[in-house]
């Protein structure tokens, strides 16, 4: 395996007098890369929308073949993985490998934003997300999903995979992903950059993935341990290659793994890199924030935060708030969020328009901080979905004792006479509800377009309510 190739020449990488100094790129390189396809196969591709979704959005949906030598990356020998991210990578292998993206893009090119979102799959549950299948992804923009990971193709043996009714590449379709190679975990970043350089506006390969798409820009995206993989890719990799314009991570736990990790790594804790040449967006929900409490983390000219208040790491089953006013797992979802965060990232990158600052969820504490509450038990501060700015529950992004994990929280309904105290009416209920809806929108953390849905459940929340008015 690579990872063995690595751990050996890392013991001779050598030692550098600053490696801790701002980003210095002595020359721009992009991997090369080898594009075949698009793949064709008795079934469509692993993870592609269905066909009736990408007709309705004018959408079409191709896999290609991207192989190369993969250069695997150590650090410097005796240079410390410090928490302001300044690190560097280190080349201390090669090795073949042949991988394969999946392109969602516009079937006009007329219609095309020149946005390409290439995301970092995610392989937590042993095997690769599907694409999308709606929201802002579809609004002109093309998304590309990136197989950069081992258990991608071949899988994974933790517990989480073992339960995950979805399967790897290999196993899936045997006779399409049969000839796919991957060389090893610390391979993964050098395979990001060359999907990049095969979709980005300098791809010169003489199969184009995007089908003659004109492209002006690349966002990396990753959400939860893609999100890892991510932050240590913009520390050490991006200030080598530079085929990234900017990066959107997801409910990201300030956490990286070493460039020369094997797949079942140790994150270290650590921030990304201040001098970053490139935007950066975070969407964390309130999961997170406490481990990203002591970073430096703040705003800056190129740098967004935005926490979402009362939203768990992912939401898992759900089911009706319990009768009893005991705690439950938490519905309340972050992405609604993230949809206005891919936009607002597309505008930063094409229009120059910074998304606004938003508040942060309020801690306090130290050395170990903790989120401040009102008296509702939710949180303060931070972006407040409508359930969470007019409450009839306790929303928490961390909970045990509901019958799922902790990083899917947990909510606890309001006692009916406490709903009667805050609010005077169900028709009361709904325009406050409505209200908050549009002061998200304004704030530029909701589109526009998701606003109708939203406020439609919020008339469902406040029909069931032990309140006066009409059912």
């Amino acid at each position: 395996m690579l990872v063995d190739l690595v751990r050996r020449a890392g013991t001779h990488a050598g030692r550098t007098a600053d490696a801790r100094g701002p980003i210095v790129a002595p020359m721009r390189s992009e991997p090369e890369v080898e594009v075949a396809g698009p793949v064709t196969g008795a079934q469509p591709p692993y993870g592609a929308p269905p066909a009736d979704v990408l007709a309705a959005h004018g959408y079409v949906c191709e896999e290609f073949v991207l192989a190369g030598k993969a250069t695997a990356y150590g650090h410097r020998d005796g240079a410390p993985l410090t928490a302001d991210g300044r690190w560097e990578a280190v080349p201390v292998a090669t090795a073949p490998y042949r991988t394969r993206i999946l392109v969602v893009r516009p079937a006009d090119p007329a219609a095309a934003t020149g946005t390409v979102l290439l995301e970092w799959q995610n392989v937590s549950a042993g095997a690769e997300q599907p694409a999308p299948t709606a929201g802002e992804v579809y609004r002109g923009h093309a998304w590309v999903g990136v197989s950069a990971q081992v258990a991608g193709l071949y899988g994974s043996p933790s517990r989480r995979a073992r339960a995950s009714r979805r399967a790897p590449l290999l196993d899936a379709d045997p006779e399409r992903y049969g000839g796919l190679l991957h060389p090893g975990e610390p391979a993964c970043f050098d395979v990001f950059s060359a999907a990049a350089a095969a979709v980005g506006p300098r791809r010169t390969a003489a199969v184009d993935p995007l089908g003659g798409l004109p492209v002006a820009r690349v966002v990396a995206l990753g959400g939860s341990q893609s999100a890892m993989r991510l932050c240590a890719y913009a520390n050490a990799v991006h200030p080598r290659h530079r085929v990234v314009d900017a990066f959107l991570l997801a409910v990201w736990e300030g956490r990286a793994p070493r460039l020369d990790a094997d797949t079942d790594p140790l994150y270290r804790r650590t921030t990304l890199r201040e001098d970053l040449d490139v935007p950066v967006l975070v969407v964390n929900s309130e999961f997170e924030v406490t481990a990203t409490a002591e970073l430096a983390l703040h705003d800056t000219e190129l740098r967004r935060v935005w926490e979402v208040t009362g939203a768990p790491h992912g939401v898992g089953r759900t089911s009706p708030p319990r009768a009893d006013g005991g705690w439950g797992p938490n519905p309340l979802s972050w992405r609604p969020v993230h949809e206005a965060a891919l936009r607002a990232v597309h505008r930063w990158l094409a229009d120059g328009e910074p998304p606004a600052v938003q508040p942060r969820i309020t801690l306090a504490g130290r050395p170990t901080p903790h989120i401040v509450r009102g008296e509702g038990g939710n949180a303060w501060g931070g972006i407040r979905l409508p359930e969470v700015a007019v409450p009839v529950a306790e929303y928490r992004g961390r909970k045990g004792g509901t019958g799922s994990a902790p990083m899917f929280g947990g909510r606890r309904s309001y006692p009916d006479a406490l709903v009667a105290q805050l609010y005077g009416s169900r028709a009361e209920y709904a325009a406050l509800w409505t209200q908050a809806v549009a002061e998200l929108v304004e704030a530029g953390v909701v589109l526009p377009e998701d606003a109708p849905a939203m406020r439609a459940r919020g008339a469902e929340v406040a029909e069931a309510l032990p309140l006066a008015g009409p059912r």
